[in-house]
């Protein structure tokens, strides 16, 4: 069409508003005094028009501004209708309303962030370190891992044991390292049970249920013996520790010189007593211990403790603090209060007789003997070696 409208449509909503603008200007009264009557005119328009000079007809007042028209407007009655009228703009001309124009909205493009960047990076390693996991799974197999073995049939018929099918003697090599054989085992655990069993010989220590005694002292001295013998003589030396006639004295030197003398031994327990009258007492006199090595058949011969199973099972103390001894003296009580906590069960002191009954010994027994020393001896007891000496 040549008035502006592209159809008749637009151009019949065009003149419809202009005709409602007009009604509604022309009810407006003159004076600004007078009350405004609240008016909703609701406009039927295109989104937006703008509006000329234009003269409807039955318009008394020309509209000579630009007004804005809104699809629905609502007019508040504090303001005139003329200012009023706010909405989308419609052009109006002498030959009609113009085609109102359309604004695009505008698209909101997403843009990139720091943030999205990094949780892409994360995924992305996530999905390669799940996928280095898996790869293990896929080339485990259990193909055989369970087969019975060719050599189980002593299994189920019951045998508790296997044996290796590369024999006993089998020498594992590596790195220029070589096992032992089982035969080499079997003689190391020989010689360590040999050389526990030299050691107890050799202090004496041959326990069992009944009487500690050794039958012959062995051929080497042992250091345990040599290193307590050396202690004696060393008490020797500074004259704390006496001898008497013959000298016993003299077996305490062969084993502090490292020396086995046939027929001289001396039992272990023999040489602790003494070491516990040395520590306590001034003066300590021992004047029989073998008499095998001296030569010596006295009171009960050759079944005296002295004398039998190898001699040196039995000692004779005839000072302590320097004075002599009867056995059931002050110096001689308190040796026998001392002992009796440490010796073994049924170590055997003489001289009951000296003594007033009752005297309470626990590992001590007593016999009767003469009142011209104090006898203890080890051959009847039940322990290898007085505790805590």
């Amino acid at each position: 069409m040549t008035d502006g409208f592209a159809t008749r449509r637009e151009r019949r909503e065009a003149e419809a508003a202009a005709a409602a603008l007009g009604q509604l200007l022309s009810t407006t009264p003159d004076s600004t005094d007078t009350p405004v009557v609240a008016h909703h005119v609701v406009v039927p328009t295109a989104p937006v028009v703008q509006i000329a000079t234009v003269a409807p007809i039955g318009l008394g007042v020309p509209v000579t501004r630009a007004e804005t028209v809104s699809p629905s407007v609502h007019v508040s009655s504090s303001t005139p209708v003329a200012a009023r009228v706010t909405a989308n703009k419609v052009s109006v001309t002498k030959s009609g309303v113009t085609r109102p124009s359309v604004t695009k909205p505008s698209i909101k493009r997403p843009t990139v962030t720091k943030r999205s960047l990094v949780s892409a990076v994360v995924m992305t390693f996530a999905a390669a370190l799940i996928a280095t996991m898996s790869l293990p799974a896929y080339a485990f197999t259990t193909n055989g891992a369970f087969d019975p073995y060719e050599g189980a049939a002593s299994l189920t018929a019951g045998q508790q044991s296997m044996e290796s099918g590369a024999g006993s003697s089998l020498i594992i090599s590596r790195d220029n390292y070589q096992a032992p054989s089982q035969e080499e085992l079997k003689a190391k655990k020989a010689a360590e049970a040999a050389a526990a069993a030299a050691k107890l010989a050799a202090t004496l220590q041959l326990s069992s249920t009944g009487a500690v005694t050794a039958s012959a002292y062995p051929a080497v001295v042992s250091p345990e013996v040599q290193a307590l013998a050396s202690y004696l003589m060393a008490a020797v030396a500074s004259g704390k520790l006496v001898g008497s006639r013959p000298d016993h004295i003299k077996e305490i030197g062969y084993l502090a010189s490292g020396q086995a003398v046939a027929n001289c031994g001396v039992d272990f327990r023999v040489l602790q007593t003494i070491k516990v009258a040395v520590d306590n007492f001034d003066k300590v006199g021992v004047s029989d211990i073998n008499r095998l090595c001296t030569g010596q058949i006295e009171g009960a011969g050759t079944n005296s403790p002295h004398y039998r199973s190898g001699g040196g099972h039995a000692l004779d103390f005839y000072i302590l603090n320097g004075h002599s001894l009867t056995g059931g003296d002050s110096d001689s009580m308190k040796l026998l209060r001392l002992l009796d906590p440490l010796v073994p069960a049924n170590t055997n002191v003489g001289q009951a007789g000296c003594r007033s009954s009752g005297s309470g010994f626990v590992n001590i027994s007593e016999f009767a003997d003469s009142c011209s020393h104090l006898h203890i001896d080890f051959i009847s007891a039940r322990g290898a070696q007085l505790s805590g000496v």
